[in-house]
């Protein structure tokens, strides 16, 4: 019998289905941060146009300066740029002297009123040439906008407006202009409620009188020259004092002299008498034994 050759089937392999590469999202770019927004400190432009505008501003503000300096929550700015709307840096005034009520006196780049909390309380916009009439107009309404209680305007050239000196007062969202005082005999004045104060111009310039104390505030150069003049009597009043004390020394010294001569005179006119006395006594005592002798004699 005929064996047949025996062949194993081949063995069945086990192959794991091919899986598919997983679906992945497109590529996203990671989100960027919040572009932040600047806001200058300074414009590029000047302190001033002109020395009128200067001398009157730096004036306005160091005696504004000086009479709150006791204050920790009042500030005084000059030239510094306000920014009155939050992310919108184009919305930006600077005013040329400012003050603040409520707020840490301290330094600043700039002045933001959502931060701060509150706007000016006082604006003072020095006239020149180039800002006058936007003095009386886009900055009049943008600070009646913002809310500012008073508002003064000042020409120290006395052409570009007039009257020179006008003060503004805050009514139902629109300035009303305050009356002011213009005596024939006297400066032309306007009260300021919020500062306490009477803006008068006098002598050619702008000058603030505090009714309480009945002075003016006095501008750096008035305080230096007082103080000059100040140190200039005390140095005065100083020698006349030392030279009183030296005429009082001499004096002193002289009646020392008159006195010890007084004693010496005394002291010789007591000699004096003490040998006058002792002569007296030996001449009594001569006497008295010269009787004895002639008694004894007789």
């Amino acid at each position: 019998m005929n064996k047949k050759t025996f062949q194993s089937p081949p063995p069945v392999l086990h192959v794991p289905p091919r899986r598919r590469p997983e679906s992945r999202p497109p590529h996203m770019e990671p989100a960027s941060a919040p572009t932040e927004i600047h806001y200058p400190s300074t414009d590029g432009k000047p302190l001033a146009d002109d020395s009128w505008q200067a001398r009157t501003m730096v004036g306005q503000y160091h005696m504004l300066s000086t009479r709150y300096l006791p204050e920790e929550n009042i500030f005084v700015g000059i030239d510094m740029l306000m920014y009155y709307t939050k992310d919108k840096p184009e919305d930006v005034v600077a005013p040329d002297v400012f003050v603040v009520f409520g707020v840490p006196d301290k330094d600043r780049y700039s002045y933001k009123i959502w931060e701060e909390g509150k706007g000016p309380d006082f604006v003072l916009e020095v006239s020149s040439d180039k800002s006058a009439e936007d003095n009386l107009g886009h900055k009049m309404e943008t600070y009646a906008r913002i809310g500012i209680p008073e508002y003064c305007v000042y020409d120290p050239q006395g052409h570009l407006h007039s009257p020179r000196l006008q003060l503004f007062r805050l009514e139902g969202g629109a300035y009303e202009r305050v009356s002011g005082r213009g005596d024939p005999d006297g400066p032309m004045a306007v009260t300021s409620e919020t500062l306490g104060l009477e803006l008068r111009f006098e002598d050619d310039r702008l000058r603030l009188w505090d009714p309480a104390t009945e002075k003016y505030l006095l501008e750096y150069a008035e305080e230096h020259a007082g103080r000059i003049t100040e140190g200039r009597r005390a140095d005065q009043a100083q020698r006349q004092a030392n030279q009183e004390r030296q005429r009082a020394d001499q004096a002193d010294e002289r009646a020392n002299q008159e006195r010890q001569r007084a004693d010496q005179a005394q002291q010789r006119a007591d000699q004096a008498e003490q040998r006058a006395e002792a002569e007296s006594l030996a001449r009594r005592e001569l006497e008295a034994e010269i009787a004895a002798l002639k008694d004894k004699l007789r």
